[in-house]
C-alpha cells in the first residue's frame, strides 16, 4: 500500500465534482485527480489531470505543485510527482516531460527517453507536443491555466499530449499534432479520441489589444471564442477556439471531450498563474499506453 492510500482523502465541495461531468473528479485517496471520461471508457491508455491538493510544498506551490521552474524545492517537487504517480502505479522517474515554450513544436518519444524531465538538470527537449507508441512511457507536461490536449488512437497504439496557452492555441498546436500523427503513422482524425483539461474561462482571461488582434486575424474575433470589453480589450475562450480547431480538423464531436471546469475560478482546487500573479506552481497531466 502507497503512501498516498494510507493517507486520508481529501474533502472537496460536491457541486465541483457535479461541474465536471466530462472529466471526472476522483477523492478516493489524498491525491485527489480528474481523468476524461471519454478517454478513461475507451481502455486505450492510462491518463490523469492533478489538482493542487495532497502534496508536501508550502507557501504558494501549496501543496501538490509538481514543477520545478517555481517558487519551491526539488525535494517537494519529486515527492508530489511522486505522490501523483504512486496512485497510477508508474515510477515517477520513468516519465517524460519537455520544457514547455509556448509554441507549437512536438517529439516523438519511445522507451531510450525513460526519465527526461524527470529530475532537475536531467536531458530535456524543447516542445510543447509530446507523441509515443511505447506502452507504458508515461508523457507529462504541466499546466496553471494553459490547457493540456490529450489524444489517442484507436487505430493503432498511439498517444499524445499537447500544451496549449494563447501562443499555442493562436498556433493550432492540437491541429498540428494530428496532422503529424495522420502524415507519420496513418492514423485519421476520425480515429482519434481528443480531451481539454480544465484550464482558465473566458471571463477570467481578459487579453490586451495585441493579443485581441492576432486572434481576430487568425478569424477567432466572434463570440463564443472572444467577447469585446468597453475598455477595448476582450475576453478570450481558449477551451471553444482549441474545439473548433478540433472539430475543423476532422474531429467528430462525439470523439472530442473536456472539462468545464475553470483554474482560475476555483482556487481551492487548481492553481492558477493568471490569478496568483505568477507566484503559483502547477498542476501536472500525462499520458500512456497502456502495458
Amino acid at each position: 500500500m502507497s503512501n498516498a492510500e494510507r493517507r486520508p482523502a481529501i474533502k472537496i465541495d460536491t457541486d465541483l465534482i457535479n461541474e465536471a461531468i466530462k472529466f471526472k473528479l476522483y477523492n478516493k485517496t489524498a491525491i485527489p485527480y480528474l481523468q476524461s471520461t471519454l478517454l478513461a471508457e475507451s481502455g486505450l491508455f492510462d491518463h490523469g489531470f492533478s489538482t493542487r491538493l495532497g502534496g508536501c510544498s508550502t507557501g504558494p506551490t501549496a501543496s501538490l505543485n509538481t514543477a520545478f521552474h517555481t517558487e519551491d524545492s526539488a525535494e517537494n517537487v519529486l515527492e508530489n510527482r511522486r505522490r501523483f504517480f504512486d496512485e497510477f502505479n508508474y515510477d515517477y522517474r520513468k516519465t517524460v516531460s519537455a520544457i514547455q515554450v509556448h509554441g507549437t513544436d512536438l517529439a516523438v518519444f519511445d522507451s531510450s527517453n525513460h526519465g527526461e524531465g524527470a529530475f532537475p538538470g536531467s536531458t530535456c527537449r524543447e516542445c510543447d507536443a509530446l507523441v509515443t507508441t511505447e506502452k507504458s512511457l508515461p508523457l507529462a507536461a504541466y499546466a496553471a491555466d494553459c490547457m493540456l490536449i490529450y489524444i489517442v488512437s484507436t487505430a493503432k497504439p498511439l498517444v499524445a499530449l499537447a500544451h496549449a496557452g494563447w501562443r499555442g492555441t493562436l498556433g493550432e498546436i492540437g491541429p498540428r499534432v494530428i496532422d503529424f500523427i495522420t502524415n507519420q503513422y496513418g492514423v485519421q482524425p476520425e480515429n482519434m479520441l481528443v480531451a481539454l483539461s480544465p484550464a482558465i474561462c473566458r471571463d477570467c482571461y481578459q487579453v490586451g489589444a495585441d493579443i485581441a488582434n492576432k486572434f481576430a486575424s487568425a478569424g477567432w474575433n466572434e463570440l463564443p471564442y472572444m467577447e469585446t470589453q468597453a475598455d477595448n480589450t476582450c475576453k478570450l475562450d481558449l477551451k471553444e477556439i482549441n474545439m473548433a480547431q478540433l472539430h475543423r480538423c476532422g474531429v467528430k464531436k462525439d470523439n472530442l471531450d473536456y472539462s468545464s471546469l475553470c483554474t482560475s475560478c476555483n482556487k481551492e482546487l487548481f492553481y492558477s498563474y493568471r490569478r496568483d500573479l505568477g507566484s503559483t506552481g502547477r498542476m501536472i497531466g500525462f499520458a500512456a499506453l497502456k502495458f
